[in-house]
Protein backbone atom coordinates (compact mmCIF):
# COMPACT_ATOMS: atom_id res chain seq x y z
CA UNK A 1 0.00 0.00 0.00
CA UNK A 2 1.52 3.62 -1.01
CA UNK A 3 -0.17 6.78 0.88
CA UNK A 4 0.78 10.21 -0.19
CA UNK A 5 0.38 13.87 1.56
CA UNK A 6 1.12 16.79 -0.58
CA UNK A 7 2.86 19.49 1.24
CA UNK A 8 -0.71 21.25 1.49
CA UNK A 9 -2.00 17.76 3.38
CA UNK A 10 1.14 17.86 5.34
CA UNK A 11 0.39 21.46 7.12
CA UNK A 12 -3.37 20.37 7.91
CA UNK A 13 -1.84 16.85 9.48
CA UNK A 14 1.39 18.97 11.44
CA UNK A 15 -1.50 21.42 12.53
CA UNK A 16 -3.81 18.19 13.71
CA UNK A 17 -0.26 17.00 15.45
CA UNK A 18 -0.07 20.25 17.48
CA UNK A 19 -3.23 20.33 19.00
CA UNK A 20 -3.60 16.24 19.39
CA UNK A 21 0.10 15.69 21.40
CA UNK A 22 -0.59 17.62 24.50
CA UNK A 23 -3.78 14.96 25.52
CA UNK A 24 -2.14 12.35 23.99
CA UNK A 25 -0.89 10.76 27.33
CA UNK A 26 -4.67 10.83 28.78
CA UNK A 27 -5.62 8.49 25.99
CA UNK A 28 -3.69 5.56 28.43
CA UNK A 29 -7.40 4.41 30.46
CA UNK A 30 -8.96 4.05 26.86
CA UNK A 31 -6.17 2.33 25.14
CA UNK A 32 -5.86 -0.13 27.83
CA UNK A 33 -9.54 -1.04 27.22
CA UNK A 34 -9.92 -1.07 23.57
CA UNK A 35 -6.85 -1.90 22.08
CA UNK A 36 -4.36 -2.97 24.26
CA UNK A 37 -2.50 -6.40 22.82
CA UNK A 38 0.54 -7.27 24.43
CA UNK A 39 2.99 -9.30 22.35
CA UNK A 40 1.30 -7.59 19.34
CA UNK A 41 2.32 -5.21 17.00
CA UNK A 42 1.69 -2.15 19.23
CA UNK A 43 0.36 -3.84 22.43
CA UNK A 44 1.60 -1.08 24.77
CA UNK A 45 0.56 1.98 25.36
CA UNK A 46 4.03 3.55 25.88
CA UNK A 47 4.47 1.79 22.12
CA UNK A 48 1.45 3.29 20.62
CA UNK A 49 2.85 6.93 22.46
CA UNK A 50 6.44 6.07 20.62
CA UNK A 51 5.00 5.65 17.01
CA UNK A 52 2.59 8.35 17.05
CA UNK A 53 5.72 10.57 18.41
CA UNK A 54 7.50 9.27 15.67
CA UNK A 55 5.25 10.60 12.82
CA UNK A 56 4.31 13.60 14.40
CA UNK A 57 8.24 14.63 14.31
CA UNK A 58 8.30 13.75 10.66
CA UNK A 59 5.01 15.68 9.89
CA UNK A 60 6.52 18.44 11.74
CA UNK A 61 9.77 18.42 9.82
CA UNK A 62 8.42 17.62 6.97
CA UNK A 63 5.54 20.91 6.97
CA UNK A 64 8.67 23.21 7.92
CA UNK A 65 10.56 22.12 4.75
CA UNK A 66 7.07 22.13 2.83
CA UNK A 67 7.48 18.53 2.02
CA UNK A 68 5.00 15.94 1.11
CA UNK A 69 4.98 12.83 2.90
CA UNK A 70 4.79 9.01 1.60
CA UNK A 71 3.92 6.07 3.42
CA UNK A 72 4.57 2.27 2.48
CA UNK A 73 3.10 -0.79 3.74
CA UNK A 74 3.76 -4.46 2.84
Amino acid sequence: MLLARSPESVRELAATWERVEPLLRGLGPAFVEHAAAPGGWIGEFSEFTDLLEDWGRVLTEAERRGWGVVGLSQ
